[in-house]
Protein backbone atom coordinates (compact mmCIF):
# COMPACT_ATOMS: atom_id res chain seq x y z
CA UNK A 1 0.00 0.00 0.00
CA UNK A 2 1.41 3.42 -0.52
CA UNK A 3 0.51 6.24 1.87
CA UNK A 4 0.82 9.80 0.59
CA UNK A 5 0.18 12.72 2.67
CA UNK A 6 -2.13 15.84 0.94
CA UNK A 7 -2.04 18.92 2.56
CA UNK A 8 -5.44 20.41 1.63
CA UNK A 9 -6.28 24.66 2.11
CA UNK A 10 -9.55 25.15 1.86
CA UNK A 11 -10.97 28.37 3.43
CA UNK A 12 -7.74 29.68 5.29
CA UNK A 13 -8.16 25.96 7.57
CA UNK A 14 -5.69 23.15 6.93
CA UNK A 15 -6.76 19.68 6.44
CA UNK A 16 -4.35 16.61 6.61
CA UNK A 17 -5.77 13.81 4.97
CA UNK A 18 -4.42 10.65 3.44
CA UNK A 19 -4.71 9.00 0.49
CA UNK A 20 -4.67 5.33 -0.03
CA UNK A 21 -3.65 3.87 -3.27
CA UNK A 22 -3.70 -0.24 -3.61
CA UNK A 23 -2.65 -2.20 -6.06
CA UNK A 24 -6.10 -4.03 -7.19
CA UNK A 25 -7.59 -6.03 -10.36
CA UNK A 26 -8.80 -3.41 -12.06
CA UNK A 27 -8.95 0.74 -11.83
CA UNK A 28 -11.60 2.14 -9.58
CA UNK A 29 -12.22 5.02 -6.96
CA UNK A 30 -13.86 3.62 -4.19
CA UNK A 31 -14.06 6.96 -2.47
CA UNK A 32 -12.73 10.03 -2.03
CA UNK A 33 -9.52 9.01 -0.50
CA UNK A 34 -9.17 5.46 -1.60
CA UNK A 35 -8.13 4.39 -5.03
CA UNK A 36 -7.47 1.03 -6.40
CA UNK A 37 -5.35 0.52 -9.61
CA UNK A 38 -4.07 -2.12 -11.74
CA UNK A 39 -0.49 -2.49 -12.28
CA UNK A 40 0.31 -5.75 -13.03
CA UNK A 41 4.50 -6.36 -14.48
CA UNK A 42 4.23 -9.83 -15.05
CA UNK A 43 2.29 -11.59 -17.50
CA UNK A 44 2.19 -14.58 -16.14
CA UNK A 45 0.42 -13.19 -12.43
CA UNK A 46 -2.65 -11.62 -14.45
CA UNK A 47 -3.26 -15.22 -16.17
CA UNK A 48 -3.48 -16.54 -12.76
CA UNK A 49 -5.51 -14.59 -11.27
CA UNK A 50 -7.98 -13.15 -13.60
CA UNK A 51 -11.11 -14.90 -14.12
CA UNK A 52 -10.69 -16.76 -17.47
CA UNK A 53 -14.24 -14.63 -18.48
CA UNK A 54 -12.07 -11.65 -18.55
CA UNK A 55 -9.07 -13.54 -19.88
CA UNK A 56 -11.13 -14.75 -22.88
CA UNK A 57 -12.55 -10.52 -23.64
CA UNK A 58 -8.24 -9.42 -23.40
CA UNK A 59 -7.41 -12.17 -25.73
CA UNK A 60 -10.13 -11.44 -28.33
CA UNK A 61 -9.35 -7.63 -28.34
CA UNK A 62 -5.39 -8.16 -27.71
CA UNK A 63 -3.23 -9.93 -30.38
CA UNK A 64 0.08 -9.61 -28.19
CA UNK A 65 -2.02 -11.01 -25.27
CA UNK A 66 -3.37 -13.83 -27.29
CA UNK A 67 0.02 -14.46 -28.90
CA UNK A 68 1.70 -14.75 -25.26
CA UNK A 69 -1.81 -17.31 -23.62
CA UNK A 70 -1.74 -19.42 -27.10
CA UNK A 71 1.94 -18.75 -28.13
CA UNK A 72 0.25 -18.32 -32.16
CA UNK A 73 -1.08 -14.95 -33.91
CA UNK A 74 -4.60 -15.01 -35.47
CA UNK A 75 -6.45 -11.63 -36.36
CA UNK A 76 -9.17 -10.71 -34.53
CA UNK A 77 -12.52 -13.19 -36.10
CA UNK A 78 -10.05 -16.17 -35.50
CA UNK A 79 -9.39 -15.29 -32.01
CA UNK A 80 -12.83 -14.70 -31.18
CA UNK A 81 -13.89 -18.21 -32.92
CA UNK A 82 -11.51 -19.93 -31.12
CA UNK A 83 -12.09 -18.81 -27.62
CA UNK A 84 -15.54 -20.13 -28.40
CA UNK A 85 -14.54 -23.37 -30.13
CA UNK A 86 -12.44 -23.46 -26.57
CA UNK A 87 -15.42 -22.63 -24.29
CA UNK A 88 -17.77 -25.10 -26.11
CA UNK A 89 -15.36 -27.76 -25.56
CA UNK A 90 -14.15 -27.13 -22.17
CA UNK A 91 -10.77 -27.44 -23.20
CA UNK A 92 -7.85 -25.31 -21.23
CA UNK A 93 -4.76 -23.59 -23.06
CA UNK A 94 -2.49 -25.74 -22.42
CA UNK A 95 -4.31 -28.39 -24.64
CA UNK A 96 -4.71 -25.55 -27.17
CA UNK A 97 -1.20 -24.72 -27.68
CA UNK A 98 -1.07 -28.75 -27.76
CA UNK A 99 -3.38 -29.16 -30.63
CA UNK A 100 -2.02 -26.13 -32.26
CA UNK A 101 1.74 -27.42 -31.91
CA UNK A 102 0.80 -30.91 -33.93
CA UNK A 103 -1.08 -29.26 -36.71
CA UNK A 104 -4.85 -30.15 -35.99
CA UNK A 105 -5.78 -26.32 -35.31
CA UNK A 106 -5.23 -24.13 -38.20
CA UNK A 107 -6.17 -20.81 -38.38
CA UNK A 108 -7.10 -19.00 -41.70
CA UNK A 109 -7.84 -15.63 -42.49
CA UNK A 110 -11.05 -15.52 -41.32
CA UNK A 111 -11.78 -18.93 -40.57
CA UNK A 112 -10.81 -21.51 -38.07
CA UNK A 113 -10.36 -25.29 -38.84
CA UNK A 114 -9.97 -27.88 -36.22
CA UNK A 115 -8.85 -31.37 -37.75
CA UNK A 116 -9.11 -34.58 -36.29
CA UNK A 117 -6.48 -36.76 -37.99
CA UNK A 118 -6.36 -39.88 -37.58
CA UNK A 119 -3.07 -40.24 -39.71
CA UNK A 120 -0.93 -38.32 -36.69
CA UNK A 121 -3.07 -41.38 -34.45
CA UNK A 122 -1.86 -44.38 -36.39
CA UNK A 123 1.62 -42.66 -36.50
CA UNK A 124 2.11 -42.37 -33.07
CA UNK A 125 1.73 -46.16 -32.79
CA UNK A 126 3.56 -47.15 -35.67
CA UNK A 127 6.52 -45.38 -34.13
CA UNK A 128 5.61 -47.08 -30.91
CA UNK A 129 5.98 -50.49 -32.32
CA UNK A 130 9.12 -49.88 -34.48
CA UNK A 131 10.91 -48.15 -31.16
CA UNK A 132 9.85 -50.87 -28.86
CA UNK A 133 10.71 -53.84 -31.11
CA UNK A 134 14.48 -52.01 -31.69
CA UNK A 135 14.82 -51.15 -28.18
CA UNK A 136 13.85 -55.21 -27.07
CA UNK A 137 16.11 -56.14 -29.85
CA UNK A 138 18.63 -54.13 -28.52
CA UNK A 139 18.43 -55.24 -24.86
CA UNK A 140 18.52 -58.67 -26.08
CA UNK A 141 21.73 -58.43 -27.47
CA UNK A 142 22.99 -57.09 -24.74
CA UNK A 143 21.24 -59.90 -22.57
CA UNK A 144 22.82 -62.84 -25.08
CA UNK A 145 26.05 -61.05 -25.52
CA UNK A 146 29.13 -63.53 -25.02
CA UNK A 147 31.13 -60.45 -23.72
CA UNK A 148 29.17 -59.34 -20.99
CA UNK A 149 31.23 -56.55 -19.06
CA UNK A 150 30.62 -54.12 -16.74
CA UNK A 151 29.26 -51.46 -18.60
CA UNK A 152 26.50 -54.14 -20.11
CA UNK A 153 24.27 -52.90 -17.28
CA UNK A 154 24.97 -48.93 -18.04
CA UNK A 155 24.06 -49.68 -21.46
CA UNK A 156 20.98 -51.64 -20.81
CA UNK A 157 19.57 -48.80 -18.08
CA UNK A 158 21.08 -45.82 -20.23
CA UNK A 159 18.60 -47.52 -23.39
CA UNK A 160 15.66 -48.04 -21.20
CA UNK A 161 16.38 -44.16 -20.16
CA UNK A 162 16.04 -43.34 -23.52
CA UNK A 163 13.42 -45.55 -23.87
CA UNK A 164 10.90 -44.04 -21.83
CA UNK A 165 11.71 -40.23 -23.08
CA UNK A 166 11.34 -41.35 -26.52
CA UNK A 167 8.14 -42.88 -25.63
CA UNK A 168 7.17 -39.99 -23.35
CA UNK A 169 7.64 -37.97 -26.40
CA UNK A 170 5.59 -39.91 -28.78
CA UNK A 171 2.79 -39.73 -26.16
CA UNK A 172 2.79 -36.53 -26.21
CA UNK A 173 3.51 -35.66 -29.73
CA UNK A 174 0.75 -37.55 -31.58
CA UNK A 175 -1.28 -40.41 -29.14
CA UNK A 176 -2.36 -37.45 -26.70
CA UNK A 177 -3.90 -35.11 -28.97
CA UNK A 178 -6.03 -37.61 -30.75
CA UNK A 179 -6.89 -39.00 -27.60
CA UNK A 180 -7.89 -35.65 -26.53
CA UNK A 181 -10.31 -34.80 -29.08
CA UNK A 182 -11.78 -38.73 -28.44
CA UNK A 183 -12.99 -37.28 -25.04
CA UNK A 184 -14.26 -34.32 -26.81
CA UNK A 185 -15.91 -36.48 -29.01
CA UNK A 186 -14.60 -34.95 -31.92
CA UNK A 187 -14.70 -37.20 -35.21
CA UNK A 188 -14.92 -34.73 -38.12
CA UNK A 189 -13.05 -31.75 -39.19
CA UNK A 190 -14.47 -28.66 -37.79
CA UNK A 191 -14.50 -25.34 -39.60
CA UNK A 192 -15.77 -22.14 -37.72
Amino acid sequence: MIFMKNEVANNDIVHTSTQQSVTGSSHRVAGRDYIENLNVTDIDFLLMTEPKDNLDARAIVNERFFKYRFKFHANEVVREKLIDFQNTFELTDVEIKTLYSVGLIHPKYNELTIKSSRSVFYLGWIFTAIITLYFLLLIYAFVCSSHQTGLAGITVLSSALIYVGVMWLIDKRCLQPSRLLRNKQIYQPITL
